[in-house]
């Protein structure tokens, strides 16, 4: 979706999305973007490898929802 936009936009519109993902950031009471980096990386998990396979299925089960039985 950011290509898209850029795409779109211009490469000028990289500014209204950093400054949209500062927003959101602030919002979360993040004082700054590298507070967030990381946090939500599988190499930090004790147990990576089921945190990855929950998430495939998890995503698995939406699409079967929302497109039926696949």
């Amino acid at each position: 979706m950011t290509t898209s936009a850029l795409l779109r936009h211009g490469r000028e519109h990289a500014r209204v999305l950093l400054e949209g993902l500062e927003s959101w950031a602030h919002s979360k009471g993040f004082s700054n973007l590298d507070d967030a980096r990381g946090l939500l990386s599988t190499t930090r998990e004790p147990d990576a490898e089921s945190r990855e396979r929950a998430g495939y299925v998890s995503v698995l089960e939406a699409a079967g929802r929302t497109y039926g039985s696949l």
